[in-house]
């Protein structure tokens, strides 16, 4: 079964960034970007580690996304993803994470 893949990018500091980045790091920015990636229905973001919720549900909780770019369909299977990645998930945790 085939989904189509998104990007879904936030701006964590709900425009803050372009506003006041010029005043506290001497250099504008245009945000603080969090960007999740939407396929099978579910968000899946860095949070501490690989996690997802459905899209709908991070949306509402957390912030509306800024911007929604399509990445294409894969014909990859969800378990197929899934397995991926449990099997990376050891790789991306709080103590990897790296700015």
């Amino acid at each position: 079964m085939s989904s189509t893949v998104t990007l879904a990018v936030y701006d964590l500091s709900h425009g803050m960034a372009r506003q006041l980045g010029q005043q506290f790091l001497g250099f504008p920015i245009e945000m603080i970007p969090h960007t999740g990636v939407v396929v099978y229905g579910r968000e899946y973001f860095f949070g501490g580690g690989i996690q997802s919720l459905p899209h709908e549900q991070f949306a509402s909780m957390h912030m509306q996304p800024i911007q929604m770019i399509p990445m294409g369909v894969t014909q990859i299977s969800e378990s197929l993803f899934l397995e991926f990645l449990n099997s990376i998930r050891s790789r991306y945790t709080t103590e990897t994470y790296d700015l």
